[in-house]
């Protein structure tokens, strides 16, 4: 265990002190939770303010040069928090000329983790000096595209440490806050943010930091991905992510960000504070060779990490309630449950399927920011003790053996088995296009005295 007297605990569990968000119809937890509980769908047009999509729509796919996609996953009132005139740059020591130049992407993540740390009841004062880290998941840089499109004149100092280095994400979260800890910038393209999370586990877990911001951030501020995802025949042609659905052709782009805040549970618990839920154990794989493509998934790969989280949190896969899939509602969803049938059956009792869910059906896909999404949504879920219900799914898919598989895709809100009055075990799993698999393990926070979950 984690503390003043005694050495790091290498498997030692972790609290969820804090947590602060951006999502599609939602700023902040409170409004994510309303959004997901009501079972909203936040998908709309792609806004005239990021690019000309009457330039650069085509309705058949394949056109060179042309995308699909007209609708996606947007924050409301994004100029409104971030503009360079709205932005609070003094609070954050960013300078007046700095702000033009600085990726929203940094100024978004900023205003979260302000959020986050709000949230777990952390002031600046104290966490000054402190051997505190950061894990920021980034994985494309829109912003950097445009300034360089504009030309060369345009480049200077401000523009390399503000939107063409990515290292700088995190680096701007530790100068802010003045945070002394571990700052690093992840990218693992979509399973960036959940990366991000595991690392922080382990630097916490080895004792390098004592306090750490985890999460990531994504922003859709121009065509060029669009236009490449649609090429690859990736992009959904209604703008809805169908997880599980037998019709799942393509996923739908979106935008965000998320922060925890963790600490050492022995820590947080000492220190007095509020403990929304505990991460008991994480792992990441790779799925190497085992594949045809670099860019296909692994049934094999995913079950791998899943397997590992499982050993790491000293958890039997058969007693996980819930999991939140990676569940994009494209050709990787049968692989994915397959892997989550395969590891979460063993040892599983009769008559108690594991329930399984995907945020992406409310808000899309975020990219780098996905992942933490669904942290966040599987925190409130074992805080209020109920799944959101699913969106767009109405025919299970086909390639899935439903039969055999422990899984159920809720519809509805559904609440959380009690386990005798011992925490509720959930899961989130997350994958990405460069072969990266990793997997959580949550648990619900430690009942007070003579309270039951």
């Amino acid at each position: 265990m984690t503390g003043p007297d005694h050495g790091p605990d290498a498997r030692g569990p972790i609290a969820v002190i804090g947590m602060g968000c951006a999502y599609p119809g939602a700023w902040g937890t409170e409004e994510f939770w309303d959004l997901l509980i009501d079972g909203r769908d936040a998908i709309g047009d792609i806004p005239e303010s990021r690019y000309d999509t009457q330039e650069f729509h085509a309705p058949s796919p394949g056109t060179p040069g042309r995308t699909t996609a007209r609708r996606g996953g947007f924050l409301d009132g994004l100029a409104a928090a971030v503009g360079p005139d709205a932005f609070p740059a003094a609070e954050f020591g960013v300078a007046p000329r700095e702000i033009e130049a600085m990726d929203p992407q940094q100024r978004l993540l900023l205003l979260t983790a302000r959020a986050a740390l709000r949230d777990a009841g952390l002031t600046t004062e104290r966490l000054a000096g402190s051997r505190t880290a950061v894990f920021a998941g980034q994985s494309h840089a829109d912003h950097w595209d445009n300034l360089r499109d504009r030309g060369r004149d345009t480049l200077d100092l401000d523009t390399f440490s503000g939107a063409h280095q990515r290292g700088l994400l995190s680096g701007r979260l530790s100068y802010a806050f003045d945070l002394r800890g571990p700052s690093v910038t992840v990218d693992t393209a979509q399973a960036s943010s959940l990366v991000a999370l595991h690392l922080a586990v382990r630097s916490l877990r080895a004792g390098e930091a004592t306090t750490a911001l985890a999460g990531g951030v994504s922003l859709l501020l121009g065509p060029a991905a669009d236009i490449m995802l649609a090429q690859a025949g990736a992009l959904s042609p209604d703008g809805r992510c169908k997880f599980g659905d037998a019709t799942a052709d393509g996923f739908v782009r979106s935008e965000g960000a998320g922060i925890v805040v963790l600490k050492p549970l022995d820590r947080a618990l000492a220190d007095g504070d509020r403990v929304r839920a505990v991460i008991l154990g994480s792992a990441v794989s790779n799925d190497g060779r085992a594949k045809a493509r670099l860019t296909d998934p692994s049934r094999e790969g995913q079950a791998a990490a899943m397997r590992w989280a499982y050993e790491d949190a000293g958890i039997l896969p058969g007693e996980v309630a819930y999991v939140e899939a990676h569940g994009t509602g494209t050709r990787i969803d049968p692989v994915e449950l397959g892997a989550l049938g395969d590891v979460l059956g063993e040892g599983r009792p009769a008559g108690h399927p594991c329930l399984v869910g995907s945020v992406k059906t409310n808000i899309g896909h975020a990219e780098a920011a996905a992942g933490v999404a669904g942290v966040i949504k599987t925190v409130l879920a074992l805080e209020h003790g109920t799944v959101p219900g699913g969106l767009h799914f109405e025919t299970p898919h086909p390639a899935v053996d439903w039969d055999r598989l422990p899984l159920v895709v809720p519809t509805r809100p559904r609440p959380l088995p009690r386990r005798n009055g011992r925490p509720v075990i959930a899961a989130v799993n997350g994958q990405s296009i460069s072969s990266t698999n990793v997997h959580l393990v949550l648990a619900q926070a430690p009942q007070a005295p003579g309270t039951a979950h």
